[in-house]
């Protein structure tokens, strides 16, 4: 279980939220919300679910937010073939979650740069690959990713795949988000070796 998502957290959600661009009806649950947990339902019950996965991304540890995404592109997948590019990104980032070295994040690197960081796969490939190591290129001075791009690449990753139905684009996002909440809110090994985090 990770303790912040649990549904009987004493931790107050503001904190998750200071530093993020939400909008202020979700700063005002925050205010009333219990806990992270409660927050995240209440948004994606009143319709705020972009301001859920951005907040619920940024809680997670990297490894697990990139799982997640993984997952629900391969639900999504299986709703829709993914186009070849994004499916191998896809891959990608699922051999980081396994490996977690710097021959996958690279690989990811690759691919991510390859799509031009402009399809929901690149981004995907993109959380894997801005999870640590340098944004440089081998032979210049190394310069660490910020720690919140791994978050913010999955959510750019999230609401493009959302975006492939935009007729349901928050329908599908409150789905994913409630998976989540009910997988890592139980299980501290959902994002375990094979990168699952299905329940």
């Amino acid at each position: 279980m990770l303790p912040s998502l649990s549904p009987n957290s004493s931790i107050a959600p503001a904190p998750f939220i200071d530093a993020l661009a939400v909008s202020e009806a979700a700063r005002e649950h925050a205010d009333k919300a219990r806990n992270l947990h409660d927050l995240l339902r209440l948004l994606a019950e009143k319709r705020l679910q972009v301001d859920a996965a951005r907040i619920l991304l940024r809680a997670l540890p990297k490894r697990y937010a990139v799982a997640w995404c993984c997952e629900c592109f391969k639900g999504d997948g299986e709703r829709e073939p993914l186009p070849p590019a994004d499916q191998q990104c896809l891959q990608s980032a699922e051999a980081w979650v396994s490996e977690g070295d710097e021959r996958t994040r690279q690989a990811a690197f690759a691919l991510a740069e390859a799509g031009n960081f402009d399809t929901a796969g690149a981004w995907l490939a993109a959380a894997a690959a801005f999870s640590s190591g340098s944004l440089t290129p081998p032979g210049y001075a190394a310069v660490a990713p910020a720690d919140h791009l791994t978050a913010d690449a999955c959510f750019a990753a999230i609401c493009l795949l959302a975006a492939r139905d935009p007729s349901a684009f928050g329908t599908r996002l409150g789905v994913w988000i409630d998976r989540a909440l009910t997988v890592f809110a139980r299980s501290e090994s959902a994002a375990g070796g094979s990168g699952s985090v299905r329940s």
